[in-house]
C-alpha cells in the first residue's frame, strides 16, 4: 500500500483515527469517523486482498477512500455472510 500515494497518507494517520464498527452482520467492517465531516462520500477502493477466517471461509478485505482520497472504510466481506470469528493476521506492506 506504500506504493500508492493515498496508502502512505493512510498509514501515517492510523494511530490518530477514530473508527466505528459498521452494521454489517458482524463481518468486522469499520468506518473512519472524522469530526465535523458527516457527509463524506465513497471515492473508490484503494486496495483489495483476500484472506480466510479461522473457519476457512473466504474474506475479501478492502481499503476504501472517500471522494477526497482520505481513509473512509475498512470493509471485510465474509463469503457466507456469517460473523467474523477472528481478524486475520495478514502480512502486507503498510
Amino acid at each position: 500500500m506504500q506504493d500508492i500515494p493515498e496508502g502512505s497518507h493512510i498509514t501515517a494517520s492510523l494511530e490518530d483515527l477514530f473508527v466505528e464498527e459498521m452494521d454489517d452482520g458482524g463481518m468486522g467492517s469499520l468506518q473512519v469517523m472524522i469530526e465535523g465531516e458527516n457527509y463524506r462520500r465513497f471515492g473508490g477502493v484503494l486496495v483489495d486482498m483476500g484472506s480466510h477466517d479461522v473457519d476457512g471461509m473466504y474474506l475479501l478485505i478492502s481499503v476504501i477512500v472517500d471522494s477526497d482520497d482520505n481513509f473512509y472504510e475498512l470493509d471485510i466481506f465474509k463469503g457466507d455472510f456469517s460473523p467474523l470469528i477472528k481478524i486475520p493476521d495478514v502480512s502486507i506492506n503498510l
